[in-house]
């Protein structure tokens, strides 16, 4: 059974109890020039990710440069005027754009599957990961996110429906993320060691790559700031006192796997990628 007959109800149904399926208007364009507004707290986010660039081209060998390189392209790329709200342009558009603002992450993973540091052989204390599973249930918790309206499907309902394809990218994002943020920002404080900067520095670039591309994504209120915030910190405190980078990066995987769920759940309305 296909989903589109899931969706409508199926072939045995009377058109009274088909669900309406939502009426059909054109794409937009991708960029919206007359619009365009890099305001402080943008110029702020870029600032944070281009210095924490900076620190990691200053460790001098190639991974960590070509890292840097890949963070100040990703920010070229968020910082275009991609129009807002995203809602009317296309599946591709709204793909080039998620795949754009994950260029770093990306890029780290495929560099650590070819050079292989060192830190990706070690491993922590069994008891590192229980904390890591504690670390990301008071994250949840922080965020508000009510799992027994998450599970039932409320949440996804007060969400509201969302382009198929727009869903899709955005459930790639966050399970992506995870290991690959991890890998961008946590991983090298295990090179240059805790008595640098870098770890600080990464964990104010992983709050404000958040804040670059155009509109709220759902960020800027005191809550979401707050669960970003503490997230980098406790990430960061699970690096550098396990001496891995795996309890940080269980801890990212479980804080986001809610957000997949909703993301996979939202009623699609039938919008593709044309």
């Amino acid at each position: 059974m296909t989903t589109d007959t899931l969706s409508t109800g199926g072939a045995g149904d009377t058109p009274a109890t088909k669900r309406p399926r939502a009426a059909k208007r054109p794409y937009v364009s991708t960029f919206d020039l007359s619009r365009y507004d890099f305001d402080v707290r943008r110029l702020t986010a870029v600032s944070c990710v281009v210095a924490f660039a900076i620190g990691l081209w200053s460790l001098g060998s190639t991974t960590p440069r070509v890292l840097a390189v890949l963070l100040v392209v990703e920010v070229g790329l968020m910082i275009l005027p991609w129009r807002v709200p995203r809602t009317m342009r296309s599946g591709i558009s709204f793909w080039t754009e998620t795949l754009a603002g994950l260029l770093a992450p990306i890029g780290a993973l495929v560099l650590t599957a070819v050079t292989r540091p060192n830190w990706l052989t070690t491993g922590a204390d069994w008891w590192w990961f229980v904390l890591a599973a504690l670390t990301s249930a008071g994250l949840i918790a922080l965020s508000n996110m009510r799992m027994k309206a998450l599970l039932s499907g409320e949440l996804a309902f007060v969400f509201g429906p969302t382009p198929r394809a727009h869903g899709a990218a955005r459930a790639f994002a966050t399970a992506v993320c995870p290991v690959g943020e991890e890998a961008v920002f946590r991983a090298p404080v295990l090179l240059a060691g805790a008595t640098t900067p870098l770890g600080l520095l990464g964990a104010i670039a992983f709050v404000a790559r958040h804040h670059i591309q155009p509109g709220t994504n759902r960020r800027g209120t005191t809550r979401s700031t707050a669960v970003e915030i503490s997230a980098a910190a406790t990430m960061l405190l699970l690096t550098v006192v396990s001496g891995s980078v795996y309890p940080a990066v269980l801890a990212h995987v479980l804080n986001n796997i809610p957000t997949i769920v909703l993301e996979l759940q939202r009623e699609d309305d039938d919008r593709g990628w044309s």
